[in-house]
């Protein structure tokens, strides 16, 4: 269940993780979808993450154009439950809004197959109003839902795991834990027996929960779908994702991250994300661009020990 093999394009040179490099939009917080992938392609990226609301406002045939236009590939999209013009919501959004969010589900499945778009992405609440128990029984049955619905289009549906606890937006919070790591992640994908079920491997919630590259190789081979990418600060308590650096500019063990990826046989997409309200406020082009540089040289097969 890996995604595509890295492009020529994309790929990093001989001797590096043999990933494809990516820009997450939230990178790039406000910027319009064509200007993003202007910039995106200006800054040597082949691969892209969008959001599948934002893709069908501006109509997918334009969007289609201006991917072919700019030689990009549409790696992974959020939305598969929508929040908004723009963002997506969590996998335990309230029961009113998870109906809601339902409506369309069809035609956002039929977009991201039109895009070319392999994987759409959903994010597990890591804590919740419901107690864990029922909690837990509701992320299975979306899950299941979720899963069904993309299979028929040919759409892996890939769950992140967040495991920062600190400043989390409303919407992800709750007095009850969920499930904040990749082990528990595994175990439930699991029990959804689902094939086109994988997982999404965040490299900063991932050093949250402790950087062991246990975590992800007992996800088990070809069960990561997609990863997204930011460094970590040197040291501290806890950590918000407000914290989260260019990748290669913090304390993160890129080679560990990348052995441990490519022991799961994961051969696709790098996605960096960022949420740091200080790296945001740089120029556009500059966001764009040391995303590139670092997603091409914070890791090397070479340097990990074997």
């Amino acid at each position: 269940m890996s995604t595509a093999p890295a492009s020529p394009d994309g790929a990093a040179t001989s001797g590096a993780a043999p990933f494809t490099p990516c820009l997450n939009p939230a990178t790039l917080s406000g910027v319009a979808l064509p200007q993003f992938l202007a910039l995106a392609a200006a800054a040597g990226f082949s691969a892209v993450e969008l959001s599948i609301q934002q893709a069908l406002a501006h109509g997918l045939d334009r969007v289609g154009d201006l991917l072919a236009e700019h030689r990009l590939s549409v790696a992974a999209a959020s939305g598969i439950l929508p929040a908004g013009p723009v963002l997506p919501a969590p996998l335990l959004t309230g029961p009113d809004a998870y109906q809601a969010c339902l409506a369309g589900l069809g035609e956002r499945l039929a977009g991201f197959a039109a895009l070319g778009c392999p994987v759409a992405t959903t994010v597990l609440n890591p804590r919740s109003d419901l107690p864990q128990a029922q909690a837990l029984e509701v992320a299975l049955h979306r899950i299941g839902v979720l899963a069904d619905a993309a299979a028929e289009h040919g759409v892996l549906l890939a769950v992140e795991a967040v495991s920062v606890q600190v400043g989390l937006p409303p919407d992800l919070d709750g007095p009850y834990p969920v499930a904040s790591t990749l082990p528990q992640l595994t175990d439930l994908l699991a029990q959804a027996g689902r094939g086109n079920v994988v997982a999404l491997v965040d490299s900063f919630h991932w050093a949250v929960a402790g950087a062991e590259p246990g975590h992800i190789t007992g996800l088990g081979a070809g069960t990561v779908g997609h990863v997204q990418i930011a460094d970590t600060p040197a040291a501290g308590p806890a950590w918000s994702d407000a914290a989260r650096r260019f990748p290669g500019d913090g304390a993160l063990p890129w080679p560990v991250l990348a052995q441990a990826l490519t022991d799961v046989d994961y051969i696709g997409a790098v996605s960096v994300e960022l949420f740091n309200p200080d790296l945001r406020a740089l120029p556009e082009q500059e966001i764009a661009r040391r995303s590139h540089q670092a997603a091409t040289g914070c890791w090397h097969i070479a340097e990990v020990p074997r």
